[in-house]
């Protein structure tokens, strides 16, 4: 059941202050990452999308990131014991009725999960079993599911990751039968972005995992997601991610699972 909401649990251990860089790209997904011990400082305008993270005697923090339109560039400058919960699109409404705007400028998003958050988050730390501590999140995310995402909502979704024509609003909508202010509406309040932005950004993410499976030339690919002017496609994809499609192939640190990192520094586990 939870497979429908949650694509991955990321545990992020590092026991030194030496500085590690990384850069992530952009995705429909959303990550609950929480701190134990760390300060937050994040910034996300139309020039800059980054996170710095240090040293801090308070206990937790939980932070919501996500929706975002370029590169996500994360400085560690402390000691590191980080969990990270990576929703589905649209899976975090089945937990709370938050909105995401209040979410997003939240440093306590975990409290959604309870009253005694505080006292769960210990427990959870307190265990040095990665299996274990990822068994406790389950029970807790387990009991607090709510299903109540909209067919309507389901139906666009799957069109979007299935079909194979470069969907516009207007046809997606005609598809579901509604308006496209209804479809807008429908993707702002559940999804937390327009539908044209996840349609985007869905479509950045074909093309990246295509790219790093390296079974296709560049020009294949882009043809495959309807690019038929090669310095069109170059720049749509410069934009989400910052590189040119060759030089992000020789950039990428870690791939696994439809996850891309970019580390400038490899002192992580």
């Amino acid at each position: 059941m939870l497979k429908k909401f949650v694509q991955y649990f990321l545990f992020f251990r590092k026991p030194d202050a030496g500085l590690v860089s990384y850069s992530t790209f952009p995705n429909n997904n959303l990550c609950l990452a929480i701190y134990k011990e760390n300060k937050i400082e994040y910034t996300s305008d139309s020039k800059s999308n980054h996170c710095i993270v240090s040293k801090d005697s308070s206990s937790f923090k939980s932070r919501l990131f996500g929706f975002h339109k370029m590169p996500f560039h994360v400085n560690v400058h402390s000691a590191l014991d980080q969990i990270c919960i990576l929703f589905e699109p649209a899976a975090l409404t089945a937990f709370t009725n938050e909105s995401y705007q209040d979410l997003l400028s939240a440093d306590h998003v975990f409290d959604i999960f309870g009253r005694n958050s505080h006292f769960l988050l210990e427990e959870i730390f307190d265990d040095e079993d990665l299996f274990k501590r990822a068994e406790k999140l389950e029970h807790i995310l387990m009991s607090n599911l709510k299903i109540r995402q909209p067919e309507k909502l389901k139906e666009a979704l799957d069109f979007i990751s299935t079909g194979s024509d470069h969907l516009t609003i207007d046809m997606l909508a005609k598809k579901l039968g509604i308006s496209p202010p209804t479809l807008f509406r429908l993707f702002k309040y559940n999804v937390g972005l327009n539908p044209k932005s996840y349609i985007n950004t869905n479509r950045f993410r074909n093309i990246l995992n295509e790219i790093l499976q390296r079974k296709q030339a560049l020009t294949s690919v882009a043809h495959a997601n309807l690019y038929y002017d090669q310095a069109h496609f170059i720049k749509d994809f410069k934009a989400f991610s910052g590189y040119s499609p060759k030089q992000l192939i020789n950039k990428i640190s870690i791939e696994q699972n439809n996850l891309a990192w970019i580390y400038q520094n490899k002192n992580h586990r």
